[in-house]
């Protein structure tokens, strides 16, 4: 292998990999595919491994951290996430520590002292710890070695669930000086892996795509008319499953919609909880727990829920309200099945769900005049700002602040370290409000398409996992054999392919983009400006509506 960085080996056998591997498993036989190979990659490069749920994710970084010389950084979503990564390390016998609010605050400093110290093997952390200065210096004394950023879809996500601190952890990185990084998902579209490896200025990386299916789940939609309708459908969904006493997980759009449905299930005799980010932490941990050991076997949640809950036997997942992406809805249905038992995902689909969704999708919006008064703001100070300080200066809400500052390192304008906000861009300022104002509206496209792919989905008659396999890039031609499509004999091979999947085109009006998925007669493009349009396949044999891009 390759010269040694950051005190990586300079050779580093294949079974030692698997010595490693067998240590922590007690069979390596029990290596699932993609495993092994992100395993051996990370020793040598930057990683991004896109592997199923189920497949066993947190492996690949424990086995490269135990090859790998030096301490390990884990960022990880959810508290509940970080929950059970460490008790997965501590059953493995490594020493680690979780740095959260479930934490007292008078602790943190001697857990940042014994990482900085090398007591400890493993720190796990949400993004918003790496904000803060006084964290980010121990971990600069401490020599990290492995910086890990677990369910790294979470990165490129953008609406109403968007963190910004994700946005500044390739800064964080170079602060580090740029340890060996390992972003893992469980999905990701080739347009997702692009945008995963920009956020983190990853090096040179190898992607490591496994196979994302998971056949033992069966596809199915219920079409409805409108919310009353909905909760009709979700108790004729929900109560087989409940009083048989399987296992099942409904997704809602809203907190306040969780709170709705769980009062429908509750009042026709059912035992839902609820669990969303308005609850208070004891609450959520309780739930959580509770469901993590079979105490709870119905729970009705926003797309927080189940991250890293690794439940192996949930039976059914009901989507009550269309999710943002498809990305995000097979996350979410892989959350059945996980022990390899037939399992069923359904989603629910009513035209005013789409509005809801296309609502939120609007919230990559900032205003030109706040992104003017962001700029103006850092430009007249004479340094860093923290996010508190620029509402002030810039006259605007706290949230209105933060989301033109947003926009604004997304195009590279402006630059968020440990210190805070500081200006980049010596540009004229309406060219500076111009760009942003442009990747607003290209923002706004993408989330807006990403909901009418998610619509697409719903009502085809074609086959879905065809459907949402291709938009992750994996070649699906023929029915699956185990959705409502395919038992009704609705599905149909793919045969007229003109562009691979994945492959560059380009379109008269459009512009560039990647053939992103077939279905039937249709072809699938994801614009760089125009975000996912759906072309008919007549229209450009006949038409020439696309060519392959010229290389660039």
């Amino acid at each position: 292998m390759g010269s040694a960085v950051r005190g990586i080996r300079t050779s580093v056998p294949t079974t030692d990999v698997l010595t490693v591997a067998r240590d922590l498993l007690n069979d390596v036989t029990r290596l699932r595919p993609g495993q092994h190979e992100a395993m051996e990659a990370v020793l040598e490069r930057d990683t991004l491994a896109v592997l199923a749920t189920g497949t066993g994710k947190s492996l690949i970084y424990q086995v490269a951290a135990t090859v790998i010389e030096g301490p390990t950084v884990v960022v990880s979503p959810t508290i509940s996430l970080q929950a059970d990564q460490l008790a997965a390390l501590h059953d493995s016998g490594a020493q680690a520590e979780t740095l959260n609010s479930t934490r007292r605050a008078s602790s943190h400093g001697a857990i940042l002292e014994d990482f900085a110290a090398g007591r400890l093997d493993y720190l796990l952390l949400g993004p918003e710890q790496l904000a803060k200065p006084e964290v980010v210096a121990p971990l600069t004394r401490a020599g990290v070695s492995l910086f890990v950023v677990d369910e790294a879809h979470c990165v490129s996500t953008w609406g109403e669930d968007f963190r910004p601190d994700y946005l500044a952890l390739a800064g964080v990185i170079g602060t580090l000086g740029h340890p060996r990084v390992l972003a893992l998902t469980a999905t990701a579209s080739a347009a997702t892996r692009e945008r995963i490896v920009a956020a983190l200025a990853m090096t040179d990386p190898a992607v490591v795509v496994g196979d994302v299916d998971r056949p033992e789940i069966w596809l199915g939609r219920r079409e409805v008319a409108d919310d009353e309708d909905v909760a009709r459908e979700l108790v004729a969904l929900v109560r087989p499953a409940a009083e048989a006493g399987e296992t099942v997980i409904v997704y809602a759009a809203t907190r306040r919609r969780v709170e709705e449905l769980t009062a429908v299930l509750g009042d026709h005799g059912l035992s839902p909880v609820a669990y969303h980010g308005g609850l208070a932490a004891k609450e959520r941990t309780r739930v959580h727990d509770g469901f993590r050991r079979g105490e709870i076997g119905l729970v009705v949640a926003t797309s927080a829920f189940g991250l890293g809950v690794d439940r192996p036997d949930v039976r059914l997942v009901v989507h009550a309200d269309p999710p943002q992406r498809l990305d995000d809805y097979w996350q979410e249905a892989g959350r059945a099945g996980r022990d390899g038992r037939p399992a069923r995902a359904v989603l629910m689909t009513y035209p005013s769900g789409y509005g809801v969704r296309r609502y939120f999708a609007a919230g990559a919006s900032a205003r030109p005049s706040d992104i003017a008064a962001v700029v103006e703001a850092l430009r007249a100070a004479s340094g860093s700002v923290r996010p508190s300080g620029l509402s002030a200066a810039a006259g605007l809400s706290a949230a209105r602040s933060r989301r033109a500052a947003n926009i604004l390192i997304r195009t590279g304008a402006i630059r968020e370290g440990r210190d805070g906000l500081t200006r980049v861009s010596d540009e004229p300022l309406d060219d500076v409000v111009r760009e942003a104002t442009e990747l607003v509206e290209a923002l706004r496209i993408q989330q807006e398409t990403g909901v009418d792919l998610v619509r697409r989905y719903a009502e085809t008659n074609d086959c879905r996992r065809r459907l949402v396999l291709e938009l992750l890039g994996e070649e699906h031609p023929q029915p699956c054999g185990h959705c409502d499509s395919c038992d009704a004999g609705t599905s149909t091979p793919a045969t007229d392919r003109p562009f691979a999947l994945g492959s560059a085109v380009e379109h008269p009006e459009w512009g560039v983009g990647t053939i992103s998925q077939y279905e039937d007669d249709r072809v699938v493009v994801l614009f760089d400006e125009a975000g996912y349009r759906t072309l008919s396949l007549q229209a450009v044999h006949d038409r020439r509506l696309l060519v392959e891009a010229a290389a660039s």
